[in-house]
């Protein structure tokens, strides 16, 4: 089920929390609870297996939507006239790393489309999107080390 990106975000806190706490503390010597403010005494339970599930199952949801946003976000700069070194530079990439990835996004959105019917990107946005990353930048794809000057 899909939930709201703020909802599963504030339980994934949560989760991520309670079993970050119940590992690193002591055997509990009060009755265990599973009450939000109890970690704040240190009366923490570790995660059950239905709880873990869950943190694993929220983090992937997470991940992916945050993957999703991510190049909805790299679309809306190229509109706005973005080039692919100043998105790179918010990525902490270089343009090249940059376009690569957004290309291998299409791609899965591709794919996507073609598993679901519905989902992803159809042949007309494919080639909208493909034009709209626009030509492969120059470089190398990584960041080279200039040796230190002799002398």
């Amino acid at each position: 089920t899909d939930i709201p990106v703020v909802t599963a975000v504030t339980r994934l806190d949560f989760l991520s929390r309670r079993d970050s706490a119940a590992a690193a503390a002591p055997p509990p010597t009060v009755r265990p609870s599973h009450s939000w403010t109890d970690h704040l005494r240190g009366q923490v339970e570790p995660l059950d297996l239905d709880e873990s599930l869950e943190l694993l199952d929220l983090g992937v949801g997470v991940a992916r939507q945050a993957y999703d946003a991510q190049h909805r976000g790299i679309r809306a700069a190229l509109r706005a006239g973005a080039s692919w070194e100043r998105i790179g530079a918010v990525l902490g990439t270089t343009a090249l790393t940059a376009w690569n990835g957004h290309q291998r996004w299409i791609e899965e959105q591709v794919e996507l489309f073609e598993l679901t019917g519905r989902d992803g990107l159809d042949d007309v946005g494919a080639v909208e999107a493909l034009r709209l990353a626009g030509e492969r930048p120059a470089g190398l794809g990584y960041v080279t080390r200039t040796a230190a000057p002799e002398g």
